[in-house]
């Protein structure tokens, strides 16, 4: 299962699943260079980041925010 790190909150990320809705887990329990806007994979009992996934969302968001506003 994929997640995206919405922000963080005293302790816990909030982390947006694949049909939109949210979880909190355990700061603790991500890697710890783990941020805002990340993409997770929940994998045999652990967090991992998704490097590739992670960057083709930002250069997708990036896009969007060019054709908007220029």
């Amino acid at each position: 299962m994929k997640y995206i790190i919405d922000r963080f909150e005293e302790g816990n990320a909030v982390c947006e699943k694949e049909d939109r809705t949210t979880i909190l887990v355990e700061r603790a329990l991500l890697p710890p260079q783990a941020g805002e806007g990340d993409v997770l994979i929940y994998e045999d009992g652990r967090y991992l980041l998704d490097s590739a996934a992670t960057l083709e969302r930002r250069k997708r968001m990036e896009e969007k925010r060019k054709k908007l506003f220029g």
